[in-house]
């Protein structure tokens, strides 16, 4: 329902990040996030597939996932998101 939202044109602020929870079983969330860190360019490893690391980053991805970000509506709708992690 969020992504839809963004298409619509609202803007969206996620805030302390840090606290949003991802479902399903824990080891085999782990797994899936080990697995995507191993992925990594095979010529020249520091060009390509970064791996965020903070939660507002991480999110952030998620959501461009659900997006048809190459286009210029997708786009549009995903500078419309805002995510925020706590100062330190």
């Amino acid at each position: 329902m969020l992504n839809y939202s963004f298409l619509l044109g609202h803007k969206v602020v996620v805030v302390r990040c840090e606290g949003i929870n991802i479902s399903g079983n824990f080891y085999r969330n782990k797994l899936k996030y080990l697995a995507f860190l191993r992925k990594r360019m095979n010529t020249n490893p520091s060009r390509g597939l970064f791996h965020f690391r903070a939660p507002s980053r991480i999110f952030w991805r998620t959501v461009r996932g659900m997006l048809p970000h190459k286009t210029k509506r997708g786009q549009a709708a995903l500078d419309r998101l805002k995510v925020f992690d706590p100062p330190n």
